[in-house]
């Protein structure tokens, strides 16, 4: 509509223009924070879906549809959060029907309530989905496949299992210090050679105080602590084994295998 003059009543073309360059000048800044947006979500490591109050899709980005395999001809803004996942078991991804994993984020959903959980896909990979609510109404989750990082949880766990096996089938006692001279591994053949209780020589005990509590226990009747700790240290810097009471260095640490 024509600007007016407050005067006459006539169009004002100079006002005119005005108005019309602001209204430009709000589209074009508009226009620049949803590319801005867009290229800030196309660019996330991680797999995001926004929804409305309907539970209808706002948007959603690349590595979203990536992780679940969802084909972007059918993941349009406005699509239903149900047929998505309905979308995802006629594909053969979920390893669950729509339904099932529709009851499990719907309190989710209802409650406004943030969450964090799993999904197993049919293929195996794990997906960590962070739920969160928005403000007026709707939420946002994101998505990351954790496959790799729960892998390597399970192989340090098998790992740790392993080294408890081996440490508990010695025929030797052992104590493991690291590089600060704290002992962080003992095991239980150390203690049935000495005749000791864990609570003798507790984790985090230094070389030093071990010594001391042997010969205060009276295992150890001859012995010269400051000479035992100086002669380790200096094989420790070395990079040489002695063993006058056992110890073995090895990657900045020490152990200390004892036998009778």
């Amino acid at each position: 509509m024509p600007v007016a003059d407050a005067k006459d009543g006539s169009t004002n073309p100079k006002r005119e223009a005005e108005g019309m360059d602001r209204s430009r000048h709000m589209e074009d800044e508009l226009r620049e924070q949803n590319q801005r947006f867009s290229a800030a979500v196309e660019n996330m490591s991680h797999g995001l879906c926004m929804f409305d109050a309907d539970e209808r899709m706002i948007i959603c980005n690349g590595n979203y549809l990536n992780i679940f395999c969802l084909e972007a001809s059918i993941i349009r803004p406005g699509i239903r959060f149900l047929d998505i996942l309905r979308h995802s078991v006629d594909i053969g991804i979920a390893s669950q029907t729509a339904d099932e994993l529709y009851a499990i984020r719907k309190p989710y959903i209802d409650q406004a309530k943030p969450s964090t959980y799993e999904e197993t896909l049919s293929d195996g990979r794990i997906v960590s989905i962070s739920h969160r609510p928005l403000a007026l109404g709707g939420w946002v989750s994101i998505y990351e496949d954790i496959t790799e990082q729960r892998r390597a949880q399970e192989d340090l766990k098998e790992q740790h299992r392993r080294f408890d096996a081996a440490l508990a089938n010695m025929s030797q006692g052992l104590l493991m210090y690291d590089a600060d001279g704290k002992m962080i591994v003992r095991n239980g053949r150390f203690l049935e050679l000495y005749n000791v209780t864990a609570a003798d020589f507790p984790l985090g005990t230094t070389h030093r105080d071990a010594l001391e509590r042997l010969l205060e226990l009276g295992i150890y009747t001859k012995i010269d602590v400051d000479s035992e700790v100086a002669k380790t240290e200096a094989c420790l810097v070395a990079k040489k084994c002695i063993r006058p009471i056992g110890i073995l260095q090895t990657a900045g640490r020490f152990w200390s295998p004892a036998s009778r």
